[in-house]
């Protein structure tokens, strides 16, 4: 049996997560579809999981599971995905089907695990440059990850001349879904709280969906 299931991104360029979502329920033993939805196809009323859901839910979609994904930013990790459950609930859905992916402050701190990945990423692979990459002990804690990484991906990617710098800025988005896409789950991630904290969230809600499953 193959799960359906659906990814609901905070923003376009986490898109690539569903792939990584599946992987993950590969390694519980279960297959599953992920179908990522990007939220800029959600005509809801506002940014909240509750009229998210209730969107998808109006268009006629039940998926066996719901992966929402929501940056902790300024919040507790535990109070973000506390609320992702409770928009749930309020949608109508089952909390015990709702995944809250959440990252500590922002997706961002993910992407910056990877030298080489980065390096490659920014066009210049044999770079040698010091990119002042935080420790990986350091990097949930990091105030704001995303300034670091455009600033890391600009710095290994050199980019000389007005121009070309600011088309490299401009280009950020693209470059930090490419390094989403790339991104090893079976690597150094795993070393960090939130990651392990999805690990363990997704293997409990395929556990509890498992055993509800009538038998044949």
């Amino acid at each position: 049996m193959t799960l359906r299931a659906v990814f609901i991104a905070d923003g376009p360029s986490d898109l690539p997560l569903a792939m990584h979502l599946e992987l993950l329920c590969a390694q519980e033993g279960v297959e599953a579809q992920v179908t990522p939805i990007d939220p800029r196809s959600l005509r809801a009323s506002s940014r909240t999981v509750e009229s998210r859901l209730r969107f998808l839910i109006d268009q006629g979609l039940d998926p066996d599971l719901v992966f929402v994904h929501r940056d902790a930013e300024s919040q507790d990790p535990a109070t973000r995905a506390t609320e992702v459950r409770a928009g749930a609930v309020a949608a109508g859905v089952d909390e015990h089907r709702v995944v809250p992916v959440v990252p500590i402050r922002m997706t961002e701190a993910w992407l910056l695990i990877d030298e080489r990945e980065i390096r490659r990423v920014a066009g210049r692979p044999a770079g040698t440059n010091d990119l002042g990459l935080p420790s990986f002990s350091a990097i949930e804690s990091l105030a704001d990850p995303k300034a670091l990484l455009a600033k890391v991906l600009l710095d290994a990617g050199q980019p000389s001349g007005r121009r070309r710098r600011a088309q490299f800025e401009r280009d950020f988005g693209r470059n930090r879904a490419l390094l989403l896409e790339r991104l090893d789950v079976a690597g150094p991630i795993n070393e960090l709280e939130a990651w392990r904290r999805l690990k363990e969230d997704v293997a409990n809600a395929l556990s509890q969906l498992l055993n509800d499953e009538p038998s044949t």
